[in-house]
């Protein structure tokens, strides 16, 4: 299963191809921990949706071949293989946690304070695109998941004022703190390049007790790194098996190349062309 923009999808499989090519002459970086990024685990009709079968595929060949650690590990740059969701899908609950559980690995789900049994404006199915509940996040708590913070309302940071910006992280901590009973230590910037977050966002995340940042910057982590702006691999519906590995190994290591300024531009402007997310 592949959804989304059949374009765009191309476009992403043409672009792996060409790192891939490139990654056989360029050694792997060792020492380093990666931190994968994953979105709804289910059959929403999104470039961003991986199957059950398929994200099950992808963690017990990770569960046997890499260290899995955690995103405070990782933000030390242990090295191994972090997991992490954004948005706080349903389907996270119902088909990854179980999972997850089973090998023992690890993981945070970032949430969106304010959308919390909702669904985000891109979604129109609430068979496939709800987020989870209040009760549901509470459950997943417990079952030993990190539950981190992804902004109030999903906004773009960098396009808010001090005033906004402050609204967007401090109650979104203060909402999860008054639900779950402690406060997040993790945030992960909505929509995640470059262009989406600036120093004041870095700044307001310190301020409100905030340890831990992640962006959707590809790459790697290495010991010394700022942990306020943590990169991850994003693995999505055009991933297959082995570019999964090829991610988790190192092979596709030269997509690093395209997270440029202009080259965030460029997807905004491809993703607005495509009336795409």
């Amino acid at each position: 299963m592949s959804a989304g923009n059949p374009i765009k999808n191309a476009l992403k499989r043409g672009t792996k191809f060409c790192a891939a090519t490139v990654g056989n002459f360029v050694s792997a970086r060792a020492g380093c921990a990666r931190i994968l990024t994953y979105h709804s685990i289910g059959y929403r009709n999104h470039e961003m949706n991986v199957t059950p079968e398929n994200f099950r595929a992808q963690m017990d060949w990770l569960a046997k071949n890499r260290p899995v650690i955690t995103l405070a590990e990782a933000a030390e740059g242990t090295e191994g293989v972090a997991v992490t969701f954004d948005d706080g899908y349903r389907d996270n609950w119902i088909n990854a946690a179980p999972i997850l559980q089973r090998l023992s690995i690890p993981a945070t789900i970032f949430i969106v304070a304010g959308g919390m049994g909702k669904m985000l404006p891109h979604d129109d199915d609430p068979l496939t695109g709800a987020l989870m509940t209040w009760d549901e996040i509470m459950r997943v708590q417990e079952s030993g998941i990190e539950i981190g913070a992804h902004s109030l309302t999903h906004a773009r940071l960098s396009e808010l004022g001090e005033d906004a910006q402050r609204r967007e992280i401090g109650k979104c901590a203060r909402v999860i703190r008054k639900k779950l009973g402690q406060a997040p230590r993790a945030f992960a910037y909505p929509y995640g390049s470059i262009l989406d977050y600036n120093e004041l966002s870095k700044l307001l995340l310190d301020e409100f007790g905030f340890s831990i940042a992640v962006t959707n910057r590809y790459g790697v982590n290495y010991p010394g790194c700022d942990p306020l702006e943590l990169r991850r691999i994003c693995i999505d519906s055009t991933d297959t098996f082995d570019s999964f590995q090829d991610k988790v190994t190192g092979r596709l290591d030269p997509l690093k190349i395209f997270d440029t300024t202009p080259a965030a531009y460029a997807r905004r402007c491809l993703n607005r062309l495509l009336r795409t997310q």
